[in-house]
């Protein structure tokens, strides 16, 4: 059987982190569940204290950003295989076992659509609606590369190898509100630096992931404040680094890039289902 670890890196979050934990371990297929808290003041440690011998709890007592934070619990797991769930976000029961059942040799990750709710609102909007089954990697890489944003690590399992090695502590260069350690670009290059090793990705075309819309996450926070061009620019200096690697994909342009792009999309039928309904893109 595959073995697996679910990281959670939490963050002053004791209010919020319990639904990831309780969904981790109520996986169909057992994992290795591990809270990593890098620097939390608040009552982190009465939520530990409920789950003793049922979790790895790691702690440090200095905060030293995001990464460094999903990094250490990703060293730490014992398992082959590695989920990050944010410590806001929550998984459905079957969502390690389909994606494990996914995973084969030539496949460099596996993903699930998710649902984001949003805080105080009576509405969920689908998220990751793209073409499902096993798939050849280069489409996926021209969408993360035109796309403004990413897909996010929270719907997505990696082996273990490949998180320390694509996982970079930072994206060199960045600078600014989204620069070096914040996560912003370095989740973006969590997937592209692992396709430069796989031909394949799979995406399953279930709801499995769950993530919370709210002030305190940092994409919802950048697009009500405003700040969704200097988000844009963090990912872009990220895919700028992907593409001075050897082996990187080129951004394919004008007329071929638009039809490859369009027939990739729509060959997804929930895609088409959504659009008919009248949603706004996703991306």
């Amino acid at each position: 059987m595959k073995r697996a670890s679910i990281v959670i890196p939490v963050f002053n979050r004791a209010h919020l982190v319990r639904r990831a934990i309780d969904t981790a371990l109520a996986q169909t297929l057992p994992c290795e569940v591990i809270l990593v808290d890098h620097g939390s003041s608040d009552a982190i440690g009465e939520v530990v204290r409920q789950y003793e011998g049922r979790i790895r709890y790691i702690r440090r007592e200095t905060d030293q950003g995001p990464v460094h934070t999903w990094r250490d619990g990703i060293e730490q797991a014992t398992g082959e295989y590695i989920h990050l769930t944010y410590d806001d976000d929550w998984l459905a029961p079957t969502f390690m076992e389909r994606c494990l059942n996914a995973m084969q040799d030539d496949v460099g990750f596996v993903y699930t659509r998710a649902l984001v709710h949003f805080e105080g609102q009576k509405r969920d909007e689908p998220a990751v609606l793209h073409p499902a089954g096993r798939r050849p990697i280069g489409p996926l890489v021209q969408h993360l590369l035109w796309g403004r944003f990413t897909v996010s690590p929270g719907c997505a399992v990696f082996r273990k190898a490949d998180a320390l090695n694509c996982l970079l502590p930072e994206v060199p260069g960045a600078k600014g509100r989204y620069g070096a350690k914040s996560g912003v670009g370095e989740d973006l290059l969590l997937f592209l630096l692992t396709t430069l090793k796989y031909p394949y990705y799979v995406h399953i075309d279930a709801f499995l992931a769950d993530f919370l819309g709210h002030a305190g996450s940092i994409t919802m926070s950048a697009l009500s404040e405003g700040r969704a061009r200097l988000l844009a620019q963090a990912y872009e200096h990220a895919k700028q680094f992907y593409l001075a690697q050897p082996g990187a994909l080129r951004r394919e342009r004008g007329l071929r890039r638009a039809t490859n792009l369009a027939r990739w999309v729509w060959e997804s039928k929930a895609l088409e289902a959504y659009a008919r309904k009248g949603l706004q893109r996703l991306w």
